[in-house]
């Protein structure tokens, strides 16, 4: 009689995740975990208990939860159950910035895993998006080629809608704004189809990936100068995600209108808008975007000539964190950062050491040209990354492009033969 109330419990639980009454629901797993003796039902329960973790910006319950996971299905010798509990494990420390244990974990899921199932595609996935904070940019394509596969396999349109997104997230990083507003582009339609033909089983999932998808494309909006659509797209995500308690999509929000209103020259407004970013990030853990937010406000202040040392300080902070994460081109940008601010104090030579140390950086993250020898991501520029994943910028490459749809062309790094026809994610936007 008690495992029975036990499992309502549960299923109350889940009908009140459904209801967006996501504390509740956690409050009511939490209570009915105490309770449990069959392992495989604690399992399950700690996976709704981590994702409405994850939903509510609690990264490190997120952790704990899969870390409980981890123990019932070693103790069940459950590969099936290994292979979801090293998933969740490999998110949760991708989503804290702990990039080196999430690809490891991954990498886990991959081995417990059917081969070409759903999971090895979100395992992939969290890879690439783990190597995008390592600035891997090579393994980040590598990653989403066979994710993209995957998708295609499985007809699993959301896995695409994720695939597209991060290679958006790459151009994006790479200062290619047209091609970062295309694969964004394609994902909130691809997005915003899959919600508008789902049958109600995961119209959670489907209405949060149209929230986040509408925020990246504001993004490269912004960059290129459109900040009407640019606000549109981020005031309806910031909408939807007040309205259902999106904690993280809100706070990512939050920067996003604060980059807009710095955009604008409104940088009174932007700072209110990414202290309060900042807080809400800080809280949740997520470094990545916390470090976002400190460099935006620096901007901000800069552009209002005011709170030197107070911008001098945030940028330290910043700078530490971006380097703990291991992430080189958040470290070049906070470097960049400090130049501007040695050439205003009349620093220069000082400056001059700072710009050698962010050009150093952007090589380390291999992204250096191997034809004209200037790095990439430094400034706004057209990026084409080749089948064997090497990059260089498209005006360097340009005689090998108009080759490529005739004929195999060799890359110009690696000698390799790369043909145009290949089902390759990099070419999708292209």
């Amino acid at each position: 009689m008690g495992q029975r109330m036990t499992r309502r419990q549960v299923e109350e639980g889940l009908n009140l995740y459904e209801e967006k009454n996501y504390d509740a629901a956690i409050k009511k797993w939490t209570i009915s975990l105490q309770k449990m003796k069959s392992n495989r039902l604690r399992f399950s329960t700690l996976g709704h208990l981590a994702a409405a973790s994850r939903d509510r910006g609690r990264n490190k319950d997120y952790l704990v939860y899969a870390v409980q996971q981890i123990d019932i299905a070693h103790e069940l010798d459950d590969n099936n159950l290994r292979a979801q509990a090293y998933l969740t494990l490999a998110r949760a420390n991708e989503m804290l910035a702990d990039y080196f244990k999430a690809v490891s974990y991954a990498r886990s899921t991959l081995q417990y895993s059917p081969p070409g199932g759903s999971i090895q595609g979100y395992a992939v996935l969290t890879m690439a998006d783990s190597y995008i904070g390592l600035c891997n940019f090579s393994k980040v394509v590598e990653c989403l080629d066979k994710a993209l596969i995957i998708s295609h396999e499985n007809v699993d349109h959301l896995m695409e809608v994720q695939v597209l997104s991060t290679m958006g997230k790459v151009y994006l990083a790479l200062k290619d704004f047209s091609k970062a507003h295309a694969y964004q582009r394609r994902a909130l339609e691809m997005a915003l189809s899959n919600a508008a033909f789902n049958d109600g089983q995961n119209v959670n999932v489907t209405s949060k990936f149209v929230r986040l998808t509408k925020l990246k494309l504001a993004t490269p909006l912004r960059l290129m100068g459109d900040f009407e659509n640019a606000n549109k797209y981020v005031e309806e995500a910031m909408g939807a995600a007040s309205s259902l308690g999106d904690r993280p999509v809100q706070a990512k929000c939050l920067v996003c209108i604060g980059d807009i209103q710095r955009s604008q020259n409104n940088n009174e407004v932007a700072c209110k808008k990414y202290e309060a970013a900042i807080q809400m990030l800080q809280d949740m853990n997520d470094r990545y975007s916390y470090t976002l937010a400190m460099i935006g406000l620096v901007k901000a202040f800069l552009a209002l000539n005011t709170q030197k040392q107070t911008a001098n300080e945030i940028l330290a902070t910043a700078l530490s964190t971006s380097t703990s994460m291991g992430n080189k081109l958040l470290q070049a940008r906070c470097h960049l950062l400090n130049e501007r601010m040695l050439k205003l104090d009349h620093q220069l030579e000082e400056a001059r050491r700072v710009l050698d140390t962010a050009q150093r950086l952007y090589q380390e993250a291999d992204l250096l040209c191997s034809v004209c020898k200037t790095s990439m991501g430094m400034q706004p520029d057209r990026i084409q990354i080749l089948p064997c994943t090497h990059m260089f910028h498209e005006r360097c490459i340009m005689d090998l492009l108009q080759k490529w749809t005739h004929q195999a062309q060799p890359c110009p790094k690696c000698n390799q033969n790369v043909l145009f026809s290949r089902s390759y994610i990099a070419l999708l936007c292209s």
